[in-house]
């Protein structure tokens, strides 16, 4: 009885199991088991292989951001380098008024001795000469304009000329040819308006575009541009003059004139000085009057070292080169504009004889 019921036990199993889906031991619960571990294995290998991956991320994203960091930081010093150096061109294109050694133009190394120690002269005449550059630029400019009105009759320039505001003959002459050799700045102005009445009283009318398609106003208009450039050329040059005699020099070159002047033996307002401002007309009248006119200097100089000897001489060689290229360009102007007279007279001459010459050989002028 007892191996009746173990076999009918062992029969009904098979039949359970089946029955029931159980995995044990039968060929669908090995391919379950193996796909169980197949996916855990795989599971295992990815997130492996997915920390990995996101270590070299992380690891490339820190380089990156560190090669970011060091670029940006050379960036940042070549933007502070170069605001440098343009605060320093600014500062080598600085107008009167504005202070300036010699060593920030030319360095250390080149710090001149000069007379008596002096190291702002040198570095001043530059700034002067800049200076009156911008000067002789803005007159020629308004200058320029006030020529070119569209509109504008030549009775409302006369007007100007005869309106009270205008320079009256003593400040025209004061303003070009200053007594004291350095203009004020309300002189600056008035012989920016006597140069505009001088040198172009009554500017030519401006044609309009219609009128310009007329071959009278295309004539018209040609002839107004070269008498334009003509007088344009002729009043720059007084621009020039007046620019010469304009308070350009900074104040710390005003300061040390005044020294100069005072150990010179000099009394009273240094020659050229005016409102505590200085030309360079005005240095060149100091820098010469401070020698030629003064039996201190005569004194100085016999008694001076080697040393003190050989930065005179210096000194006096830089002011003579300084004066040469002053007067080369006085020379430089004065030749274009005698070439410019020598050629209107000539078209009153020779170019009407010319004239005339193509008339008869070819016929009617077109």
């Amino acid at each position: 009885m007892k191996k009746l019921v173990i076999s009918a036990m062992l029969l009904a199993l098979p039949t359970y199991a089946w029955g029931s889906g159980c995995d044990c031991g039968t060929i669908n619960g090995m391919i379950t088991n193996a796909k169980m571990q197949t996916v855990q294995e795989v599971n295992a290998h990815t997130t492996a292989e997915g920390e990995a991956i996101r270590s070299e991320i992380i690891l490339a994203a820190q380089n990156i951001i560190g090669t970011m960091k060091a670029e940006s930081a050379t960036i940042v010093r070549a933007i502070v380098a170069l605001k440098e150096s343009n605060a320093a061109n600014m500062k080598g294109q600085a107008i009167a008024g504005q202070t300036m050694k010699s060593e920030d133009m030319y360095g250390k190394a080149a710090q001149p001795a000069g007379l008596c120690g002096s190291t702002s002269l040198g570095a001043g005449v530059q700034l002067s000469a800049q200076a009156a550059r911008e000067v002789q630029g803005t007159m020629r400019e308004k200058q320029i304009e006030y020529g070119n009105t569209a509109g504008a009759k030549p009775v409302e320039h006369l007007e100007r000329v005869l309106s009270d505001d205008h320079p009256t003959e003593k400040e025209t002459v004061d303003a070009i040819f200053p007594l004291d050799t350095t203009l004020t700045e309300d002189q600056v102005a008035q012989a920016h308006e006597s140069v505009k009445t001088l040198a172009n009283p009554r500017p030519l009318p401006v044609v309009t575009d219609e009128q310009k398609e007329t071959a009278a106003g295309q004539i018209y208009a040609a002839s107004r541009k070269v008498h334009e450039g003509r007088m344009e050329t002729v009043m720059d040059a007084l621009n020039s003059h007046v620019a010469f005699h304009s308070p350009t020099l900074p104040d710390d070159v005003t300061s040390w004139a005044k020294n100069q002047w005072s150990e010179a033996g000099g009394s009273g307002t240094p020659p050229g000085l005016v409102n505590d401002k200085l030309s360079e007309a005005g240095l060149h009248k100091l820098l010469s009057q401070m020698r030629i006119g003064n039996p201190n200097w005569f004194t100085q100089i016999s008694e001076a070292t080697d040393t003190g000897l050989l930065r005179e001489i210096v000194m006096l060689q830089a002011f003579q080169y300084e004066v040469a290229r002053k007067n080369n360009e006085l020379l430089d102007r004065l030749t274009v504009i005698a070439s410019l007279d020598y050629l209107t007279r000539m078209e009153g001459t020779t170019g009407k004889e010319m004239e005339d010459l193509y008339t008869r050989m070819v016929g009617a002028q077109q």
